[in-house]
Order: C-alpha cells, then structure tokens, then sequence
C-alpha cells in the first residue's frame, strides 16, 4: 500500500471482504516534468470480493493531486473496466474527483476519452456502480452516468461538468458546488443519483445491497436465495409492497418522477425489478419524467436479467400542453421500446384503473406481458366509465335534466363498467386470471418462480437465439 493513497484504501476496504484486495498496476506514475508524481497516480484499482463475490473496484485519492484525473490515472481506471469486462465481474467506482488534471493539457483528455470507451465497452455486460463520496466532476461525472447504478453521500457528494469558477465566468453569479450539483439537487432532478446515504459506511452498505440482488454479469442468472418462508394470507388489496419477501424492498431514484415506483425486491427469494404507479403522487398519471424513469429502469432490469414486475393503478398519461411540448410523446415512445424489446420475463398485476395509453405502457399484453393478473375491482378502459357514458349517451342525456339525468348517467356508467372490469377482463383476453386479494401472495409467488426457472434454464437461447 502507497502511504500517499491511505483514503482510497481505506474506502475501499470499507467495500470488500477482510484481506481480500489485490491491487492492479499499483506503481504507474506519471514521467513529465513539472507534473505530479506518485505511484498510482491518484487511484486505487484492484479486484476483491464483495460478500464473497469477486469484483473490480477502484477509488480516487482527494490527497493527491485535488483528486485530478490525469492520463495515467484515466487509464488505469480504462484497465479496471477491462478486468471488469475479461473476469464478467461488477466494477465499482469510488469517486472522489475534482476533474481532468489541467497540468497535463489534451494529454489528460485523450485519456479520458479512452476511460470513457472502457466504460461504454463494459455496460450492458457487467453491473457498473459508483458511490460518490465528494466530488464527481467532469470525466468522472460522464463515466458514472454511464454506468448503472449511482449512490451518493447526502451533504457531500456534488457531480456536474462545470464547477463554480466556470459557470460564474459565464453567468456573472456566484454559485457554490452544491449550488449546481448537490447529489441531491439530482436526484431529485435528474434521476442520476438512485440513492442517497447518510455518510459513506452507509453508501457501502447500500451499494453491497444493490449487488446482492444483481448477477455478476448479463450472462448469468441474478441469485436466488432458496427456502425462503412465507406467510401467504392474509393481504387485504391494500398495498402491493406486502406481496414482496419481508424487508427486501430497495425503492431506487425514489426523489425523480415519485408518481412511478422502480425499485428491487425478492418474491419467494428471487430478485425482481418493479415497477408501479404511485397514486400518491400526481394520482398516478404518467408524466415525461415517469417515461425516462421507467424506460431507463426496464432496459438495466432486462440486462440483468431481473424478471419484470408491473403494479397497475394508473389514469393514464398526463394531460397539458407543457407534457406535450416537454416531449412526452419521444419519452413516452422511449419506454414502450424498452418494455417491448424487454427479454426477462414481463408480469403485470392489474390493481386498480388501468386507463388508455398508460395501461399499454404498464406491461400489457398487447407489448408482451408474460403473464396478467388483475384483482376483481380491477378495471381496463379507453377512459373511466362514466366519462365514456356521457360521450356515448350524450343524445340521450341531453333530453334530461337534473336528478333524473343524474340517475340516467349513474345507470349508464355502472352498464359501462361491466364491459371494463371483473370478468369482461377475462372474456377480452386483457387477463389471464382474476386473483382474490387473499390469495394473491401465493399466485404470484407461484408464477414469478415459474417463469424465472424456465428463462434461467433457457437464458442464452431466450436473450441470444431467439427473435
């Protein structure tokens, strides 16, 4: 160990198990003169083991050089992606980094740019995920939203291209660095930030949780945990988030678009991706926000092969003049794309109103759910009955007037209703099955664990073999 790099080992020791790093090119250093010099050029690479998993980690040292990103650094960091990609093991990053090393010019950029095509070569194959600890800027801040997975440290953690300095030359206004970039500025407007943690023991622990329910890399299977016991009576309807294993419930971005729920959890052991809409915020309505939320979630859920849970109580997309011009009909095509090219297996449990556009995007079967399940008060409709009940009689009601009109369009609409929910579901072929809510626990335990063995016994032909 390099006496200069003691924080960098010490984050990292926070992260794998006792005794387990090996560094990588620990003695590179940079030759120039008149340019920093020490072993490791500011960063610590190596493979280790996480709970007993291999993986490769490396850590920027804030004591060497501000934390700069330097041509020898950027490449060692390029090398760890690489391992990362030849061992099929996740590559965690442990950002600490003030950006690229101005004395070293184009030199420096040319190797960030090399660091960058390591990070694009390894996505989609192996988990990448980052924690950032202080300073995420610049190059470091493009390689972490490149990967997969990003923690931060609430009151410390900042990501962004252009610091203070650079964005008060261009707006004559002083701004500090958690004044542009606070990770939890972003992770309530941007989504990039998918946790926040207390401090960074906390932010290990979160990203050590976050892998246990990933595989090593989009060739394998993620690992279920066997003989799980569970208590299947009982739920009342009220909230699906009981129907998951007790305590494995990991919501992720929490902050950005609250009207969907994405998050990770176990069902009779197995990691799963759900998704859902939030009633609770914007009554659940699909926003353009809620569309890059979701296609972002559904394409790192399809790469790591987490079968696909879809809670629907949605009203639609959101109406307005501001969704329109803000694109939600390019984000909202954006997320059927990913659910439709979606591999894993795709499980939609109808729970409420399921309205027009947002019930196709929520995992349909008309986009390829494997399996529907819906309660019997669920209802799957263009619009809500009585709304389709004055477009339809609107010749009639217009005869009458007050309560007798009133009672007319009650009449209408309940008529409305019998088409649109309960067994109609059944008779269009809008779901499989209608679950009582006392049985639901066991149904869908039942079918997640179905589909999951038959994708894990089929996984290569299933991704790679077939159309």
């Amino acid at each position: 160990m390099d006496d200069g790099m003691e924080m960098a080992f010490k984050r990292i020791s926070r992260l794998v198990d006792d005794g387990s790093f090996r560094e990588i090119l620990s003695g590179v250093e940079q030759h120039g003169e008149g340019l920093p010099r020490g072993a490791g050029d500011g960063v610590v690479a190596g493979i280790g083991k996480v709970e007993g998993r291999d993986v490769v980690i490396y850590s920027h040292d804030p004591s060497f050089a501000g934390g700069s990103l330097g041509e020898v650094g950027a490449r060692k960091i390029a090398a760890a992606y690489e391992m990362g990609v030849r061992m099929g093991v996740p590559v965690i990053a442990i950002s600490d980094s003030s950006g690229a090393r101005i004395h070293e010019g184009p030199r420096s950029l040319v190797a960030v740019g090399e660091m960058f095509k390591a990070v694009k070569k390894a996505k989609g194959r192996v988990p990448l995920l980052t924690a950032i600890i202080s300073g995420c800027v610049g190059g470091a801040a493009f390689a972490a939203a490149l990967g997969d997975i990003v923690v931060g440290v609430k009151g410390r953690g900042y990501m962004f291209l252009n610091g203070p300095k650079a964005v008060s030359s261009y707006s004559g206004k002083e701004y500090t660095a958690m004044d542009i970039g606070s990770v939890e500025i972003l992770a309530r407007s941007t989504g990039l930030i998918h946790q926040l943690a207390d401090d960074e023991d906390a932010a290990a622990q979160t990203l050590k949780r976050i892998l246990s329910y990933l595989p090593s890399n989009s060739l394998k299977i993620p690992p279920a945990i066997r003989g799980t016991q569970h208590d299947y009576g009982g739920w009342d309807g009220a909230t699906w988030k009981e129907l998951m294993d007790a305590g494995t419930l990991l919501e992720l971005s929490p902050d950005y678009a609250p009207n969907l729920f994405t998050g990770l959890a176990r069902v009779d052991g197995i990691p799963v991706a759900v998704i859902a809409n939030n009633t609770q915020h914007h009554d659940g309505y699909i926003d353009v926000n809620a569309c890059i939320k979701l296609s972002r979630f559904v394409r790192f859920a399809d790469t790591f092969n987490l079968p696909i849970l879809a809670f629907v109580d949605t009203p639609g997309f959101m109406p307005g003049p501001e969704q329109e011009h803000g694109g939600i009909v390019r984000e909202g095509a954006e997320a059927f794309e990913a659910l439709l090219t979606a591999r894993v297996p795709k499980i939609s449990i109808i729970t409420g109103r399921a309205y027009a556009g947002g019930y196709i995007l929520m995992c349909s079967r008309g986009i390829g759910a494997d399996y529907v399940m819906a309660l019997p008060n669920a209802e799957v409709a263009v619009m809500p009955a009585k709304l389709s009940a004055e477009l339809l009689h609107r010749k009639a009601l217009d005869l009458l007037k007050g309560a007798e009109r009133e009672e007319a369009l009650k009449s209408y609409g309940e008529e409305m209703k019998t088409r649109t929910s309960g067994r109609a579901l059944l008779s269009n072929g809008v779901a499989d099955i209608l679950v009582e809510p006392k049985n639901m626990k066991r149904y869908l335990h039942d079918i997640v664990r179905r589909f999951y063995e038959r994708y894990a016994a089929n996984l290569i032909s299933s991704r790679y073999l077939n159309p």
